[in-house]
């Protein structure tokens, strides 16, 4: 009962309803599927470049043209070389239709544009691969910093209770003689840090919950605590070098820096391909009506089929500059790759050997707690008999939320910690964030 109050004046401090049923982490991941703005952006992003590839291939299909034309003019003729055409007056107000089909036989270029087309949407995939493991970190980020501000937000008010209790026994203490005023004093002081440590967790509270909503879109309820018997496993496999191997295979920022590398080649190879000749068949329809002569209407039908060769010849030096700078350009995505690569690398060992740190961490801030506990009961124990100040008092139950808030902290890190390895890895998943979920509780 005592700890719903604490809860549920939690919420009220941080404009939460307050009979809203508590989230899990399942439930805010689902919820920043469908609302997280960057999340959204990158799927419009990779639907856009599908099209790449339609686009590709409307350069091979036929383009079919009409044109409709209205022909004014008018020519006195004075003198004819042929029986065909009396002198007269030639009045050619007409109208001609065109229909033109084109079809591409062979462009070098063309085919070479195909290529890239896959290569951009295997980049835009892995993008999207790559801000879905990003939403699931920052979700569990976002999730694990609110359970840690609540945290420290109830460590602080225990410990300003605490510290007011101390207080009071000073006080008391002091009227019968037992210690000097400086005592009271002392801890006068450290109960009004206590407070001005609630307030600042409270504000940390509130803003934790203002860094989930930008997720979601709107204000969450109360979330599910991690379980206090968590597990505590080390990374499987648990050795850095097959992570390494994993990552540099399946790393999703690594991958579209590899289609970036591919795309900038083959774009080296579509500007040669200025140079070479292109062959196309052109058929064309055009139908006259309305020409006179004099008093005779002539109306004509003409149909053609043109299978047309062009062989570039010189373009002022363009196609060779052109060329040169998608080999600059090539060679820039070729660096970049190898940065991604070598950071690919480092992030996976830095995030293996953090996790490994982590679960040292958590084994030491549990024995450094128990010591902790031990102590201020020592100093109380002390206190009471006159062999340990106010101070002294006062410094150790300080010490001892210090060493629970540590401990708390450690043990988010270490399952953040986990997700940061999967995703330098490029293999964290949905099932990933499930598997922490069945670790929370009300």
């Amino acid at each position: 009962m005592k700890n719903f109050k604490q809860r549920a004046l939690t919420l009220l401090l941080s404009g939460l309803p307050l009979f809203a049923s508590a989230a899990d982490l399942s439930t805010i991941y689902h919820e920043a599927l469908l609302n997280d703005p960057q999340y959204r952006a990158a799927q419009s992003a990779l639907e856009a470049a599908r099209e790449a590839k339609p686009q590709a291939w409307a350069a091979w299909l036929p383009h079919l043209n009409f044109t409709a034309q209205r022909i004014g003019d008018e020519t006195k003729t004075t003198s004819s070389s042929s029986n065909l055409l009396p002198l007269g007056t030639r009045n050619s107000n007409s109208n001609r239709y065109i229909l033109s089909l084109s079809q591409a036989i062979y462009h070098h270029d063309y085919v070479i544009a195909l290529r890239q087309a896959d290569d951009s949407i295997a980049q835009a995939v892995a993008t999207f691969d790559s801000a879905k493991q990003s939403l699931m970190l920052r979700t569990a980020v976002a999730y694990f910093n609110v359970l840690a501000a609540r945290d420290s937000l109830d460590f602080a008010r225990a410990e300003k209770k605490a510290v007011s209790e101390q207080l009071h026994q000073t006080q008391q203490r002091f009227k019968v003689g037992l210690i000097a005023i400086t005592d009271v004093r002392e801890a006068q002081a450290g109960y009004d840090q206590t407070v001005a440590q609630e307030i600042v967790a409270k504000n940390a509270l509130a803003i934790s919950y203002e860094a989930l909503r930008e997720l979601t879109g709107k204000m969450q309820p109360d979330l599910n605590a991690l379980a206090k018997k968590s597990p505590l496993a080390p990374p499987q496999p648990d050795n850095i070098d097959d992570w390494v191997k994993t990552a540099l295979q399946q790393n999703t920022t690594l991958i579209a820096a590899e289609k970036s590398l591919n795309i900038a080649s083959e774009e080296v190879n579509r500007q040669r391909a200025g140079h070479y000749p292109s062959l196309d068949l052109t058929a064309t329809k055009t139908r006259v009506d309305g020409g006179t002569f004099s008093t005779t209407t002539y109306n004509s039908d003409d149909t053609s089929l043109i299978l047309q060769l062009n062989v570039p010849l010189y373009s002022g030096g363009l196609t060779s500059a052109m060329t040169r700078q998608a080999k600059y350009k090539r060679q820039q995505a070729r660096e970049q790759y190898e940065q991604q690569r070598r950071s690919t690398e480092r992030q996976t060992r830095s995030a293996f050997l953090t996790l490994m740190a982590n679960i040292s961490q958590v084994k030491a801030l549990k024995q450094a707690l128990t010591s902790s506990e031990t102590a201020l009961e020592a100093t109380r124990a002390g206190f009471e008999v006159g062999t340990r100040t106010a101070v002294e008092v006062l410094n150790s139950q300080q010490e001892l939320y210090h060493a629970r808030s540590n401990l708390a902290r450690a043990r988010y890190d270490y399952f953040l910690q986990n997700l940061r390895l999967k995703q330098a890895a490029g293999t964290l998943q949905q099932a990933d964030l499930q598997q922490i979920n069945r670790w929370l509780t009300n």
